[in-house]
């Protein structure tokens, strides 16, 4: 009876992470460039012992057109690249802006990196820069002057990344390399929309809160049960 309390316990244990995920989910429907993540698959390894994996979904989000010559969208594989405090992040979200530097960067200042490593566009003057082009693979030019070509890169296994801060990725069990450009296509003026469907997600959370809710009742009754036969016991 004990061993099925335990048992339940990590039951509800798992299912409130999973409320909790799928809570996320919804509160980043409109985010640029969210990748939903998956409710937590358990997994019962040797010796009985329980490994929780967390699980993202990769899938293309819808694409928002929005005429801004710096926000940015990847149309198939990969991430672009930025400099993160710790190192080279990874990320779908195309949202970027030219620093006071005249750097390239996204929404929290990390920089952009193309080829040639940060990207900087202080040469040009404001006039100039309306003249920004990028093309379908990458590269960056101002009016007929090309500057340098985003770095888009990709893994073999997506499951191996590891979500960072924000809406950034890295890796490390397995490295980066770069995108094969039949795989992509970079949309200017173009946004990737978060991937969640609010459908979907409040589908999940009914499904999940039903479990969660029968799981309370088990462990009530199995409670109630130890404490009756502790009471006979007492007699």
């Amino acid at each position: 009876m004990i061993k099925g309390i335990y048992y339940i316990s990590r039951t509800l244990e798992s299912k409130f992470k999973n409320i909790e995920i799928v809570s996320n989910n919804l509160a980043n429907i409109s985010t640029t460039g969210f990748k939903r993540e998956l409710p937590f698959a358990e997994l019962v390894a040797r010796y009985s012992n329980q490994s929780i994996k967390q699980l993202t979904d990769y899938s293309q989000g819808n694409l928002l057109q929005t005429s801004n010559q710096l926000d940015l969208a990847i149309n198939g594989k990969g991430f672009f690249a930025v400099q993160g405090k710790n190192g080279t992040e990874y990320t779908r979200n195309g949202r970027f802006k030219i620093s006071e530097e005249g750097y390239l960067v996204n929404e929290q200042g990390n920089k952009v990196l193309g080829k040639k490593g940060e990207i900087n566009l202080r040469e040009f003057s404001s006039d100039q820069l309306q003249l920004l082009g990028i093309s379908k693979k990458g590269e960056i030019k101002v009016g007929t002057s090309v500057v340098d070509e985003l770095q888009i890169s990709t893994v073999h296994d997506p499951s191996m990344l590891e979500r960072k801060g924000g809406l950034n990725f890295d890796s490390t069990e397995e490295s980066f390399h770069d995108a094969n450009t039949e795989e992509f296509e970079i949309q200017q003026g173009w946004l990737e929309e978060s991937n969640s469907n609010a459908i979907t997600e409040m589908h999940s959370m009914i499904d999940i809160n039903k479990d969660y809710e029968t799981g309370q009742k088990m462990m009530n009754s199995l409670d109630t049960s130890l404490e009756k036969a502790n009471e006979i016991g007492r007699v």
